[in-house]
């Protein structure tokens, strides 16, 4: 061997170069180690100097950087291998405590990273050069795993996971990935990156994560990433760690397992794994796995549990189906059997929703199935804790029974014995007052018991739930009808004719004894609680008069009263139960034929008859309860969907009622209390919400019924609702819109509808509503529990004065319409939902989609709603975070994108208003931000616009930017008249003066003042969404002030990229002659400030002499293929 080569370094650049292979060099670098291990440390060092310092060369120094590692770790391997071998021949001399031998030290690779690290920069400092930085993680990614228990090289890795680079982050979190499992702060890091805005990151991140008590919750929010290769790293990781599955809750399993049926096949397939490894450590068995599962909380996310774990194992759910839904044998206890839980049953019946038609006859036998409906059904009467368990049970056994097939006539009766018994005896569903009138609470009700046994029913008498509209098909759907209200005079007769309590019906069958008797004890009760204000009042006066005698005596007379009081209570009580419970189930069977029945209402005497027999009595009934009075209005809403001539005589009943939602912004309205102690104001926007819906869907459906007057004030109403119940209203307006839009675009071209042009407006806001995340929402709320004084979770600026009050009042009237947002992830459901809905709109067919968007844009900036898009200081604990309602350049861009051209002049001419009419708040909106990033699509017109904004007072600092990206104009002495852009479908509003485009600032704000008050003459309260009026803050948010000093510095500072000296460099001036080359140097280096020009020229030249002279040569590395 010559010299040259038993030189280290020389073999390591011919190893780089590709002269030697690695095969080769590595035996060499090994027998030279032996001989030199200092030799070739130092050699691998200058290597890795000059790998760091020409990182930019790419691929090749990877490679190279990788090369070195490679050798570092071979060469550790074989010391450990030699010296374990030398041990045991020599009698295994060495020993550990435990009996193990002792791990050789990383003789070359800790010296080696020590080496890296100090040329990364060491702790807290790093290079500025990203190439550098990713080289230099890279390779101490690498060697950290070879060197265990090294603590510097794990705090640098935690300083590259926060790296601005995403791709140096990724080489982080694999690099953590090795050494979390003892270290705490590495696992933190870890959780951390699992939110990152890269996706390679979140998803090493997971991978990378160990599942413990710890970290389960963290791995489980990337179960709803939208990157399917995080969600499928989720599955993976997951599956390694079987016996993990002991930290996981109930409903999070639910939703791992829903995990198969994932709209990507990567995700389904990494779901399986994970669910066949839980399935093993289980015990190999489906049901032990489903019974860990929440299947009743979340009855949707139950059953999408279940029918992907019956697909996936369909010969368990077979036998499962014939062992709970197949023939029973034995003796007769066995069909009063039930199930210890939801999982059977459930997993039972979803394999056969799954099957065949032949496998499910061989499977099914409907009279055992009956039998066990009929054991449930008796136990789902008594009222114990378990009578929620039985309903649920119920209704699975009734799904199954409306699968089944039915062909023979003596078990068709005998399903519709089973079926009118549940009409009679099933328990009623609870669905909160709350819910009423909402999307979750519809679906809750749509699956009750009672509706089951109205779709049992219809299948008897040979109906199905979409028929073609045939002479034979109504006449079944009559057949059916009248067989249902037939049952209901049943149900109704024992309430009406029952000894005492019969009277004479008259014209109203429903007013009955029972509901006089409770107006008569509501007038009694009444009567007692005056005369206990009076005896106390007594009382305290003879107290004062120190007539003790007497006091006696009215003490006395209080206690008889209570005792009556009591009394009177209980009966009512009573009585409202013996009622309700009847007219409720009533009710919820007349509400479920009209959501099952294709029937032509008019066509149908015994389903039409049920409006002026059964709700128009009910509703007049005295001392109505409010759970009655909101189920009757829900069924005259759907007869109102389901006939057009009917919603036409009860729309001004449904807009009434609607309207009086505007109660709930009055004191007296948010302090009453109904019977029952809660909040009065609960039974009217529960009404409110039912009446929303079925005036939109109304509309929508009846146009040709409805005149076009009707229809806009539907869409009128809606839009006037009060801010406190805003959420009512969105879904039907976004359908009434959807639908009807062209409408109120005509309208609007006509006579402005200022109230549903106000809509548009406050929806766009919501779309882009600035949201905490859950963590910091939970934090505040903690941290305001102990002062009372503080704002409630999730309350922003826009407050009223009532609600600073709420803590001094009792508990029971402390409680608000919701002001603000108290669940997050709702909240941000609803915004996603607004934004697919505004981003559909341009699309939609005809000429009035983007308009409308330009105008809900306008109807922010003319109203005053932009104010809730100022950031505002919010100081806590010490710190002051900036916070502000909306994005406006985030609203601005996505309104922006989606017009065309020729609607962007309005855009801009309403942002620069507000700059004109309010110039110190506009900065603090980042209104001329967000001209200045789409100062490039600017339309026709815009630096006109510009031009005259800045006339007209607007702050010349903040919209700088945008007028060094527009074009230069000349004086406006020299200005020519502007020539408007044609603008398709919308007329520009009204010229200012002299046919300037923008207003005066005090012409400004009294048209917003103006629109204002046409608004609150509506019966709009604005000053609730926004005020007129915000108080500028005294300080700036640093970005703010970052931005302002980079502009007043003269030009970039050192390493911005081009996009940033773009924006600082003005656009070339129009009809201005350049200068020389040589004067415009002079004439820029007089213009800036003597710290920033430049030395003489000596001292440039020795400090080019001097880099040239550090310069070292550089490897090939480019030039390595």
């Amino acid at each position: 061997m010559a010299e040259g080569d038993m030189n280290p370094a020389h073999v390591l650049e011919k190893c780089i170069s590709g002269e030697v292979s690695e095969a080769n060099a590595l035996p060499q670098l090994l027998h030279m180690h032996r001989e030199n291990p200092r030799q070739v440390v130092a050699a691998l060092s200058e290597k890795a100097n000059f790998v760091v310092q020409q990182a930019d060369a790419g691929q090749a120094a990877i490679r190279a950087g990788s090369f070195l590692v490679n050798v570092a770790s071979f060469l550790d391997r074989q010391i450990r291998e030699s010296e374990e071998g030398s041990a045991s021949t020599k009698g295994n001399t060495k020993k550990s405590v435990g009996g193990q031998a002792p791990s050789a030290p990383s003789e070359v690779s800790r010296p080696l990273l020590d080496h890296i690290l100090l040329l990364s920069g060491g702790k807290n400092r790093a290079a500025k050069d990203r190439a550098i930085r990713a080289q230099g993680c890279t390779m101490i990614s690498a060697l950290a795993l070879q060197v265990p228990g090294h603590r510097a090289a794990e705090d640098k890795l935690l300083e590259f996971a926060l790296d601005r680079v995403p791709s140096i982050r990724e080489k982080a979190v694999r690099g953590l990935a090795g050494i979390s499992g003892n270290s705490k702060a590495a696992e933190l890091a870890l959780m951390a990156r699992t939110t990152d805005q890269c996706t390679a990151v979140r998803a090493s991140a997971v991978r990378a994560l160990k599942v413990s008590a710890g970290t389960a919750g963290t791995l489980l929010e990337r179960i709803d990433d939208v990157e399917a290769c995080v969600r499928g790293q989720l599955f993976m990781r997951l599956s390694e760690y079987p016996a993990a599955i002991a930290e996981l809750g109930p409903a999070a399993l639910a939703r791992l397992i829903a995990g198969l049926s994932d709209r990507t096949s990567s995700v389904r397939s990494a779901a399986g794994q994970a669910v066949d490894a839980w399935k093993e450590h289980l015990g190999g068995g489906v049901l032990q796995l489903l019974a860990r599962c929440d299947l009743t909380s979340d009855e949707a996310l139950g059953e999408a549990a279940a029918a992907a774990l019956a697909a996936r194992y369909p010969e368990e759910g077979a036998r499962v189906a014939r062992l709970w839904l197949g023939q029973l044998t034995g003796n007769k206890d066995q069909a009063a059997a039930l199930p210890d839980g939801p999982a059977p049953v459930l997993f039972a019946r979803l394999a056969i929703s799954s099957m065949s038609e032949d496998a499910r006859e061989e499977v099914l036998d409907v009279p055992s199935i009956l039998k066990r409906t009929y054991a449930v059904l008796e136990a789902a009467q008594q009222n114990d804790a378990k009578s929620a368990w039985h309903d649920y049970l119920l209704r699975q056994l009734l799904k199954v029974v409306a699968l089944a097939d039915i062909c023979d006539e003596g078990v068709r009766r005998q399903v519709e014995k089973v079926a009118e018994a549940v009409l009679f005896r099933a328990p009623l569903p609870k669905t909160a007052i709350t819910e009423m009138g909402t999307t979750e609470g519809t679906c809750r009700v749509a699956q009750s018991a009672i509706d089951l046994a109205i779709v049992i029913i219809r299948k008897v008498c040979g109906l199905v739930r979409f028929q073609s509209a045939t002479a034979k098909h109504q006449a079944l759907e009559a057949r059916s009808s009248a067989r249902v209200v037939m049952l209901l005079s049943e149900i109704s007769n024992p309430f009406e004719c029952k000894d005492e309590d019969a009277v004479d019906g008259g014209e109203h069958p429903f007013t009955t004894q029972l509901s006089l008797q409770i107006e008569e004890l509501n007038q009694c009760i009444e009567k007692h609680q005056k005369t206990k204000a009076n005896l106390d009042a007594g009382k305290k006066k003879a107290l004062a008069d120190e007539d003790y005698i007497q006091a006696q005596k009215i003490k006395e007379q209080e206690k008889q009263n209570d005792r009556n009081l009591a009394e009177l209570r209980s009966e009512r009580e009573r009585l409202l139960a013996k009622r309700d419970s009847v007219c409720m189930r009533t009710l919820m069977i007349v509400q479920a034929l009209l959501r099952w029945s294709n029937s032509d209402i008019r066509r149908d005497s015994a389903l039409y008859g049920t409006m002026d027999l059964i709700l128009k009595p009910m509703i007049q009934l005295p001392a109505l309860s409010k759970e009655l009075e909101v189920a009757a209005i829900y069924a005259i809403c759907l007869f109102c969907v389901r006939d057009g001539m009917v919603a036409k005589q009860h729309w001004s009943l449904l807009l009434t009622i609607f309207r009086q939602i505007r109660e709930i912004e009055t004191n007296e309205a948010r302090d009453s209390l109904a019977m029952d102690g809660s909040p009065a104001w609960y039974t009217t926007r529960a009404r409110a919400a039912i009446c929303a819906r079925a005036l939109a869907d109304c509309a929508r459906l009846h146009g040709q019924v409805l005149d076009r007057a009707e229809i806009i004030s539907a869409a009128s109403a809606l839009s006037a609702v009060p801010f406190s119940t805003r959420k009512v209203v969105l879904e039907p307006l976004c359908g009434w819109f959807l639908s009807l839009g062209h409408m109120f675009f005509e309208e609007h071209l006509k006579v402005p509808v200022t109230d549903v042009h106000w809509a548009l407006g406050w929806m766009l806001v919501e779309a882009f509503k600035q949201r905490r995340q859950p963590e910091e929402l939970e934090r505040k709320r903690v941290q305001a529990e102990p002062l009372t004084g503080q704002k409630k979770r999730g309350l922003s600026w826009v407050t009223r004065p009532e609600e600073e009050e709420a803590a001094n009042r009792p508990k029971e009237k402390a409680q608000q319409p919701e002001t603000e947002e108290s669940d997050a992830i709702e909240d941000i459901a609803m915004a996603s939902r607004l934004t697919q809905f505004f981003a559909v709109l341009p699309k939609l067919p005809g000429k009035h989609g983007a308009p409308m968007l330009s105008l809900a844009l306008e109807s922010i900036a003319e109203s005053g709603l932009w104010r809730r898009g100022v950031l505002l200081p919010d100081t806590s604990d010490g710190q002051t975070r900036w916070m502000r309602n909306f994005s406006w350049p985030e609203l601005f861009t996505f309104v922006h994108e989606r017009v065309p051209p020729e609607l962007r002049f309005r855009l801009w001419r309403c942002s620069l208003q507000i700059c004109v009419n309010s110039p110190a708040l506009a900065p603090l909106a980042e209104i001329p931000f967000a001209l200045a990033a789409v100062a490039a699509d600017a339309p026709p017109g815009a630096a006109e616009l510009l031009q005259e904004a800045l006339q007209l007072g607007a702050d010349p600092d903040s919209l700088a930017p945008l007028q060094s990206r527009l074009p230069q104009l000349p004086e406006p002495s020299d200005a020519k008249k502007m020539v408007l852009p044609p603008v398709v479908g919308v007329g520009l509003p009204m010229l200012g003066a002299e046919g300037k485009l923008l207003l005066a600032p005090v012409d400004g704000m009294n048209a917003e003042k103006e629109r204002r008050e046409e608004l609150a003459e509506l019966g709009i309260n604005v000053e609730a969404w926004a005020p007129a009026d915000i108080e500028v803050p005294k300080m700036l948010p640093q970005h703010h002030k970052m931005r302002m000093a980079q502009r007043k510095g003269g030009g970039p500072r050192k390493g911005n990229s081009s996009e940033t000296v773009e924006s600082v460099v003005p656009a070339p001036q129009e009809n201005v002659l350049p200068l020389p080359p040589k004067a415009e140097a002079a004439a820029a280096a007089k213009n800036q400030p003597p710290e920033m020009q430049e030395g003489p020229p000596e001292a440039k030249r020795r400090r080019v002499v001097k880099k040239q002279a550090d310069e070292k040569v550089r490897l090939p590395l480019a030039e390595i293929s």
